[in-house]
């Protein structure tokens, strides 16, 4: 099959590879469109977040091409988007240690999983490209994705880790399911009320997302940003105040909008209740603590590339609660995403026009070009 294969910052190579094989409880996606997420720009332009020789892309829809013997309510040409990772179920540690008796077995020594040590890939010293450690990584970060013409899921589980579609969806659109996943979850941490206002600071497709879940829930969403394009689409999909943060101070103008705020430390800075920080710029996460009432919350969504300082005074003194987007869930993931589904098939959330472009396989790098600049792209979604 033809796969895009990570090789370095700025480096993918449309190749020839072997299509997965799958075990009695997997199943296998012939891949139909496959959008381009905030951290694989991160890894085309620094070299992050992943390894050389595998291949990348989660924000995933395709058609069953396989089911293994075992799998039940999945047939051969279901329309599904599916999890990133086997995450429906807890692994079985051992059940004493530090971890397990915190409930994260995930961390368990018990349950790593180690190479195989006779493979090719474990000869040629590629052991993260091995059998036995690929089933048990992530899809699209350590374990083939689908930037390919087909990708498997492992233990697959109807509306656990595999996720039926409407027809009435098509493919591109089914592609955004898994980033309005995110934004459902994350708002979703940030415990929305229906009187509050909330900040969204940096509007790529994830900030998007978020924005259009914020506005099923609260009374008012702001949002920041410096392209003009991304600021123009989130005015059409109902922002109320947009700042164009390349002109004014997102900072001072939440102060103008929802009032001057008090704290430990005295008067200053905003009175918003939730920001939603999805930039991954450390100017907007300096600027959510002040925009933050006292006891407001502050969502991390965007990944940093570089380190951040802040004022840690000014987060103690205003209580401010700073969650972390790999946090829990409120609900269990698989209600989370079919919400997500649901959100767009109802037609309260249109993430059509999240989408800006579209490309062939075989143009992957070019299509990675175009997302990295806010000016030309929302969404960019690779179909092979």
């Amino acid at each position: 099959m033809k796969a895009a294969v990570f090789y370095g910052a700025k480096d993918f190579r449309v190749e020839d590879v072997e299509v997965p094989k799958i075990e009695p409880t997997d199943v296998l996606i012939r891949v139909k469109a496959c959008g381009i997420c905030g951290s694989d720009v991160h890894t085309f332009k620094k070299g992050i977040f992943a390894r050389p020789g595998f291949v990348m892309g989660h924000e995933f829809s395709g058609e069953v091409a396989e089911v293994g013997k075992k799998v039940k309510g999945i047939k051969i040409g279901d329309r599904v988007v599916a999890l990133i990772a086997p995450t429906h179920v807890a692994p079985q540690g051992c059940g004493q240690c530090f971890w397990c008796i915190r409930g994260q077995s995930q961390w368990c020594r018990t349950v790593a999983h180690k190479p195989c040590g006779e493979c090719d890939y474990c000869k040629s010293g590629r052991f993260w490209m091995c059998d036995g450690m690929q089933r048990h990584m992530l899809i699209g970060y350590g374990r083939n994705g689908a930037y390919a013409e087909y990708v498997f899921v492992p233990d697959a589980v109807l509306d656990k880790n595999v996720f039926k579609i409407p027809d009435s969806m098509s493919w591109e659109e089914a592609a955004l399911i898994e980033p309005l996943w995110g934004g459902y979850r994350w708002v979703m941490m940030a415990n929305p009320k229906p009187h509050e206002t909330a900040v969204v600071t940096g509007l790529g497709a994830i900030g998007l997302s978020v924005m259009l879940v914020l506005k099923q829930f609260v009374a008012r969403v702001i949002v920041s940003e410096v392209s003009q394009k991304r600021l123009q689409l989130a005015k059409e999909l109902g922002a109320d105040v947009i700042i164009d943060a390349s002109k004014e101070d997102p900072l001072q103008k939440v102060i103008d909008i929802t009032g001057t705020g008090r704290s430990f430390s005295g008067k200053g800075g905003g009175c918003a209740d939730i920001v939603m920080e999805c930039s991954g710029v450390p100017i907007a996460l300096q600027q959510a603590i002040e925009m933050t009432r006292t006891g407001g919350r502050i969502v991390l969504v965007g990944v940093f590339e570089n380190e951040v300082p802040l004022n840690i005074n000014h987060i103690i003194h205003k209580q401010l609660s700073l969650i972390s987007s790999y946090s829990k869930g409120q609900k269990p993931i698989g209600e989370e995403i079919k919400a997500a589904i649901e959100l767009i098939s109802s037609g309260k959330v249109n993430a059509k026009p999240l989408i800006s472009h579209v490309f062939p396989l075989d143009k992957i790098m070019e299509a990675f070009k175009v997302q990295i600049d806010p000016e030309q792209s929302i969404k960019v979604i690779v179909k092979p």
